[in-house]
């Protein structure tokens, strides 16, 4: 709470301050920043989801908001969540390349480790939360969580459009922080559960740079069907 009063005080506006051009350049990366931006401080939302291609960036536009909340004040610890270990190793791998001072910590991998970026998969930070240890000589039921309610400002989801909001929505109630999601599923293909976890309107995220708009600006290509016949096919079981 303390926190929170000082952060009133100490917090820049987020229009105010640049997005590092070395991270993100691309005129849709920096428009999903500043709408976020504007989501959290103009229209005092506390969520934001963002529909972006495969391949146009995703992971490296957080990695330029989060350097941006914290340049800012608007936040210190961050976690990054996905429900796949590898896509969990590729943003700990981004986050070091991209803003090395973060100190990002695989906790897949470093449960102890302390840092200012955590990246996890859903059912490690589950366990973690659940997780109590008790100080030295203290009783029994004396117990305390490795990451409180407040212990993140910013939570970010990977892939989310995926339906796994009922099994592991535990962890969104638990924490009190920003929320942004990311997922490159077509904005009119995201479940009415998504949309309503972030409390935006059916069909409406804060921002959407979808397929086709990337191969008309030549960031990305069109995608080429390459037919592998399998033997069972030709020849059957």
């Amino acid at each position: 709470l303390q926190l929170l009063v000082q952060r009133r005080t100490s917090a820049k506006p987020l229009a105010a301050v640049t997005i590092n051009p070395e991270i993100v350049e691309r005129h849709y990366q920096l428009r999903a920043i500043r709408r976020i931006g504007e989501t959290f401080e103009r229209d005092r939302q506390r969520k934001a989801l963002v529909v972006m291609a495969t391949g146009a960036g995703k992971t490296r536009t957080v990695i330029a908001l989060v350097d941006l909340l914290q340049r800012a004040n608007w936040a210190k610890r961050i976690l990054f969540l996905a429900d796949r270990v590898a896509l969990v190793n590729q943003a700990a791998n981004a986050f070091k390349a991209h803003l090395p001072d973060a100190a990002a910590v695989n906790l897949v991998t470093d449960k102890n480790t302390e840092g200012r970026v955590f990246v996890s998969t859903y059912p490690t930070m589950m366990g973690l939360i659940n997780e109590t240890e008790a100080p030295r000589g203290a009783p029994d039921g004396a117990g305390l969580r490795r990451f409180g309610v407040g212990h993140f400002d910013l939570i970010i989801v990977d892939e989310a459009h995926r339906s796994i909001y009922q099994k592991y929505r535990a962890i969104f109630a638990y924490f009190d922080a920003l929320l942004v999601g990311l997922t490159a599923t077509p904005k009119d293909e995201i479940d009415r559960n998504t949309y309503s976890l972030f409390e935006l309107e059916n069909g409406v995220p804060t921002d959407a740079y979808g397929l086709e708009d990337a191969i008309a600006e030549g960031y990305l290509v069109p995608p080429r069907a390459v037919s592998v016949p399998l033997k069972f096919q030709r020849e059957g079981i």
